[in-house]
């Protein structure tokens, strides 16, 4: 498969920058244009966006448990597949994309040419990305220093408990700080999840035919920055799905134009 810099996020996004708002109907064909085209090349070479475009099914073999398995058995979507990552990010489970089974490192690759600043990547017991890990590293490193120290001092006994707290303090930030750098995303860039439920609306107007194609751009879409509460954004690809998120765009889009500037 081909590498490029842009994902497809990117892509969309300059399509949506070419013009500014209120669009006008040329500038909304050409947008609409635009997207067809970043989506078309890349559901070409990339079968989770042929699968998401057909409204097809990215899953697990396990059946999903939990108060989200509902949702997360819905018809593909970007948004579903950065859950379903998340999920086995602790497995490294393979993924189900229309019924084909792919190694969740494909999987990933896949979605990471769509959606940008993801670190989904597979996390083993052993890893000091993993917050567990981290911290019984630095509790362990605490408790040697103390017995070190004690054991060379001159005041003798087995562990020193001010040197052990000292070193304490310091070793569980820096584990907790490295796991969090190692771990997450960049919180300077749009959020994954973000960047999933923009492109979820695109790929709804195609899969509908909408009109409201060249209307859904990173502002014109709620979000949540810098934490993410699941219940929000399945609601949100909910309405997504079931075209009110698109006839609200367009509703909008009426409304800017019959906003006449007040006469003096």
């Amino acid at each position: 498969m081909r590498q490029r810099m842009d994902t497809l996020y990117t892509l969309c996004r300059s399509a949506d920058n070419r013009h500014a708002l209120p669009l006008s109907d040329s500038a909304r064909a050409v947008a609409a244009v635009h997207k067809r085209a970043f989506f078309a090349e890349e559901a070409a070479v990339n079968p989770l966006v042929a699968e998401i475009l057909r409204g097809g099914a990215v899953g697990l073999h396990a059946p999903l448990r939990g108060r989200r398995a509902t949702f997360l058995s819905g018809p593909a979507s970007f948004f579903r597949t950065h859950e379903l990552l998340r999920r086995t990010r602790e497995t490294n489970a393979p993924l189900l994309i229309g019924g084909r089974e792919y190694s969740r490192d494909t999987v990933l690759t896949l979605f990471q040419r769509c959606v940008p600043n993801t670190n989904l990547r597979f996390l083993p017991w052993f890893s000091t990305a993993r917050y567990t890990m981290s911290l019984g590293l630095a509790a362990a490193a605490t408790v040697l220093i103390g017995h070190v120290v004690a054991l060379t001092s001159d005041e003798g006994g087995l562990f020193d408990r001010d040197v052990a707290w000292q070193a304490g303090v310091f070793l569980f930030a820096l584990a907790v700080l490295s796991s969090a750098r190692r771990s997450n995303r960049d919180p300077r860039h749009a959020a994954p999840w973000n960047s999933a439920i923009y492109l979820d609306a695109n790929a709804q107007c195609l899969r509908s035919g909408s009109s409201a194609l060249a209307l859904v751009r990173k502002g014109s879409i709620p979000q949540q920055r810098l934490f993410k509460d699941p219940t929000f954004y399945d609601e949100l690809l909910r309405q997504i799905e079931s075209g009110r998120f698109a006839e609200f765009l367009e509703s909008q889009a009426r409304n800017a134009v019959n906003v006449q500037p007040s006469s003096r």
